[in-house]
């Protein structure tokens, strides 16, 4: 009897050992960093974490933040014990800090990982081979807008010249802006097909583009390049603004906040010649232990899987970045349509955010200097010309820094 019993101890043991292991232990955890998911996702994301929590035993500590904030955070943090092991950024924050050495290639860890995203996804999270970031949700800018003061799919608009032009005459015409305009330098000039090299961005059709916009202020809503998503969508609910050149993720706040606007809203493709996608990723920093680096992969695995886009394809007008049939059953008919328009230029659509990278790794150094020069061309009385000159030096100044 007292060698059976030994023996029922040993196997118990020995399962609980395995269990243990495969599960993970008891102070195994993992931080993860999102951007500006809360509050309209926070049942999504602690869903997915709990069942991640369950299935591994590997706890995780959520936390989120501005977009604009992050990258500070992480190097701020980096090394102690309050920085993130995942973070949710997009592949331009990332690449800076690859740059830095903080992010690791995960094809190092997990040489097959990549096989199931989108195959233009993977490659614009790519820098020279090393896989430093994973596609978890996409988009593509949009127009949308308020089609009871403007029904902007009733006129042909082929290109951003023909775009200013109508939106020059709803102002004139109804008396409030037909347009609130959130400028990314290295997006928008990219997709409109206004730069050619990345040692010049300041070129002769960028400023040309610059100077039509300029002669364009007074119909523009002031002070546009200081504001924020939270002033562009209150200016759009009170009837203040025809439309927002935005993600379509902007339908699911109308929705839940106001019905009857949403009801108003329709939606519709830019003519962007290269249509851009606007990508946001998970990159794994390599400040912890392997087996903290290889649990960290497993949540991004976990998080970017066919369920889980799934579910979130559901609540939200994203494009998942894991190939599949994705059927999102209670759409209505404007987040289906702005499904399917995004899917009309998704498969040929471009990841800019490497572009410059080359040149000026650093995207807080390059978003300073965008941010400086498009407030020096509309808010000062400078010629473009000077602008154009001084941004030039500028901007081969800090490529010689990098060489």
């Amino acid at each position: 009897m007292v060698i059976r019993f030994i023996f029922f101890v040993f196997v118990i043991f020995i399962v609980l050992f395995f269990s243990s292991c495969s599960k993970g232990g008891e102070n195994e955890k993992i931080i993860f960093w999102s951007s500006s998911l809360k509050p309209y996702f926070t049942d999504y994301i602690e869903g997915c974490i709990k069942n991640f929590e369950e299935l591994y035993g590997i706890k995780v500590v959520w936390q989120d933040y501005p977009l604009d904030s992050v990258y500070q955070k992480i190097i701020t943090t980096y090394g102690s014990d309050l920085s993130p092991d995942v973070v949710n950024v997009n592949p331009q924050i990332a690449a800076g800090l690859y740059k830095k050495n903080f992010v690791v290639n995960v094809l190092v860890y997990d040489k097959d990982l990549e096989k199931n995203y989108y195959g233009n996804l993977i490659e614009g999270c790519k820098i020279d081979g090393a896989l430093i970031t994973i596609p978890w949700y996409a988009s593509t800018k949009m127009l949308v807008f308020n089609k009871e003061i403007f029904d902007f799919s009733k006129v042909k608009i082929n290109d951003y010249k023909g775009f200013l032009e109508v939106v020059k005459s709803i102002k004139d015409r109804e008396g409030v802006y037909g347009f609130y305009p959130f400028i990314k330098f290295e997006q928008d000039m990219l997709a409109l097909g206004l730069i050619d090299s990345p040692t010049d961005p300041f070129n002769n059709r960028v400023m040309s583009f610059f100077e039509g916009l300029r002669e364009y202020k007074e119909y523009l809503p002031s002070g546009f390049l200081a504001s924020s998503v939270d002033v562009a969508y209150s200016m759009y609910k009170d009837r203040k603004v025809a439309s927002i050149l935005i993600g379509p993720q902007f339908l699911y706040r109308i929705k839940k906040e106001d019905p009857n606007l949403y009801k108003s809203t329709d939606v519709m493709l830019f003519p962007f010649p290269n249509y851009p996608v606007s990508l946001m990723s998970l990159s794994v920093l390599n400040n912890r232990d392997v087996k903290r680096i290889e649990n960290s992969i497993k949540f991004v695995r976990f998080l970017t899987n066919f369920e889980n886009q799934e579910k979130f394809f559901e609540i939200v007008p994203v494009l998942p970045t894991i190939q599949g049939n994705y059927v999102a059953k209670d759409d209505d008919e404007l987040i289906r349509k702005a499904k399917s328009e995004m899917l009309k230029v998704f498969p040929k659509a471009k990841v800019f955010d490497f572009y410059f990278y080359s040149v000026i790794p650093d995207p807080l150094v390059r978003s300073n200097i965008f941010k400086n020069f498009l407030n020096d061309v509309f808010n000062s009385q400078e010629k473009l010309k000077d602008i154009q000159e001084r941004y030039r030096k500028i901007w081969l100044e800090e490529i010689s820094k990098n060489k």
